[in-house]
C-alpha cells in the first residue's frame, strides 16, 4: 500500500492536472463538495459510458436498455418527499435510500419485458441513472467520494440452474472488460465479499493510492425479489426454460460512473523523468489527435492545418485544433501529452512542398512521416487495432 503522504501526493497531481486541461472541476456548495467535469471530462464520460454500453447491452443477444424517471426509481415514499425538495435537501433525504433506488426501477420492467421476449429466459436489462453514493466517504478521495454518482447497472434474469454458471461468466467478462482499456491491467482483481451474506457477491478492485477498493460489484440475488414482487402484484413472474416454467434467479451488476473515470485517470497518470503524461487507451481518450500548427509562411500553413483538423472531424476522428503557434512543437507535445491525446500531426514549410506530415505517437514518442491524404487512414487503423 502507498504510504498516506504518497497517496495524498498522487492524488494531488490528479487533481491539478484535471483542473488545468477541463477534466474535473470541484465546487463547494451547500457545504458539500461536488465535482463538474469541462470539456475533456465530458468526453471521456461519454467514451467510458458508450463502452459500457457496447459491452454490457449492444454485444449481447439478449440484454436491452431501459430508463426510468428518478420518482419512478424511488420507493415511493422516498419519491412523494423528494417533490418540491431542493438539490440539498434531496441530497440528504435520498441518499440512505439509494442503494435500491436503480434496482427496483429495472426490476418493475420485469414482467413487461418478460412478455415482450415470449416468456423467454435468460435476458437483461441495463439502465443508467443519475443517484447518491451507498455510503459517505471517511476522507476525500476526489472522484471516489463523490456523493452524486451516475450508476451503470445490469440485472441479468437467468434459469436457477444456470445462474451459477452465467455468474462465473460475468465475473470474467466484467474483469476482462476492466482490464481491456488499462495500462497496468494487474491493477485490477476479483476478490469474494463477506460484507452480505444472503448473496453470493465478489468485487472488482483497483489499486488506488490509498489501497485497494471497489470499482464494481456482482451479486448473484436468487429468486427473492421477483417472488416478493409476485406477492405484491398477483403476477406470474415465471419464465420458459426449455419445457419448464420457473422464476428465475437475478444477477446484478453494478458500478459508477464517475468512479470509473477516476481509476482511468490514476491508471494513465504516468512520470517520466520530468514529463508527466496522462496515458489513457486510445477508446477513451477525449481527442484521439491533435493538429499542431506551423511557424513559417503563415496563411498557407493554416489553410493546411485547417484542411486535416476538418478532414479528421469529418471521418469521425475526435481532433484537437488551435491554429495560434505561440509554442514550440515540443512545448505542444508536452501538454498534449498531459492532455491524454495518443496521437500529434505536426506540419511546416516543407509540407507544403511535399504534403507530409510528422505523426507522433504519445507513448512512444516515435514520429512518423505520413502524407495528407493517408492520415484519415493511418489514425482509423490505429484506432481500431487498440
Amino acid at each position: 500500500m502507498v504510504s498516506p503522504k504518497s497517496a495524498a501526493s498522487v492524488l494531488e497531481a490528479l487533481v491539478r492536472l484535471c483542473k488545468a486541461h477541463g477534466y474535473v472541476y470541484a465546487v463547494e456548495t451547500a457545504g458539500q463538495t461536488v465535482y463538474n467535469f469541462g470539456p475533456l471530462g465530458a468526453e471521456l464520460r461519454r467514451n467510458l459510458l458508450a463502452e459500457w454500453w457496447q459491452s454490457i447491452v449492444t454485444t449481447q443477444d439478449n440484454v436491452f436498455g431501459i430508463e426510468n424517471a428518478l420518482y419512478k426509481s424511488l420507493p415511493a415514499q422516498d419519491a412523494h418527499r423528494l417533490y418540491g425538495e431542493t438539490v440539498e435537501e434531496a441530497m440528504q433525504t435520498v441518499r440512505p435510500q439509494f442503494s435500491q433506488s436503480l434496482h427496483h426501477g429495472v426490476l418493475s420492467h420485469y414482467h413487461s419485458s418478460l412478455q415482450l421476449l415470449n416468456n423467454k429466459l435468460p435476458f437483461g436489462l441495463a439502465e443508467v441513472g443519475r443517484c447518491f453514493a451507498r455510503t459517505a466517504a471517511h476522507e476525500e478521495r476526489f472522484l471516489y467520494s463523490a456523493r452524486e454518482m451516475t450508476a451503470m447497472s445490469m440485472l441479468f434474469f437467468v434459469p436457477p440452474k444456470k445462474s451459477g454458471a452465467w455468474f462465473d461468466l460475468y465475473q470474467r467478462q466484467r474483469m476482462q472488460w476492466w482490464r481491456k482499456f488499462a495500462s497496468s491491467p494487474s491493477s485490477f482483481s476479483v476478490v469474494d465479499t463477506e460484507t452480505d451474506m444472503t448473496y453470493p457477491t465478489v468485487n472488482i478492485q483497483f489499486t488506488f493510492p490509498w489501497g485497494v477498493d471497489t470499482v464494481e460489484r456482482i451479486s448473484l440475488r436468487y429468486d427473492s425479489d421477483l417472488l416478493d414482487l409476485e406477492k405484491k402484484t398477483g403476477l406470474s413472474y415465471q419464465g420458459k426454460d426449455g419445457r419448464k416454467t420457473v422464476v428465475p434467479h437475478v444477477l446484478e451488476m453494478e458500478t459508477y460512473l464517475e468512479r470509473a473515470c477516476l481509476t482511468y485517470l490514476l491508471d494513465g497518470l504516468t512520470q517520466i523523468n520530468s514529463r508527466q503524461m496522462l496515458r489513457l487507451h486510445c477508446r477513451l481518450a477525449p481527442y484521439k489527435v491533435a493538429v499542431l500548427p506551423g511557424r513559417g509562411t503563415e496563411s498557407q500553413l493554416r489553410e493546411i492545418t485547417d484542411y486535416i483538423a476538418r478532414d479528421l472531424r469529418t471521418a469521425g476522428i475526435p481532433c484537437w485544433y488551435s491554429a495560434d503557434p505561440q509554442h514550440s512543437n515540443e512545448q505542444q507535445h508536452a501538454r498534449y501529452d498531459e492532455m491524454g491525446v495518443p496521437f500529434s500531426v505536426a506540419v511546416n514549410e516543407n509540407t507544403i512542398k511535399t504534403g507530409i506530415t510528422l505523426v507522433r505517437n504519445r507513448d512512444t514518442t516515435v514520429k512518423e512521416q505520413v502524407h495528407i491524404s493517408q492520415l484519415q487512414h493511418m489514425l482509423l487503423r490505429y484506432m481500431q487495432a487498440y
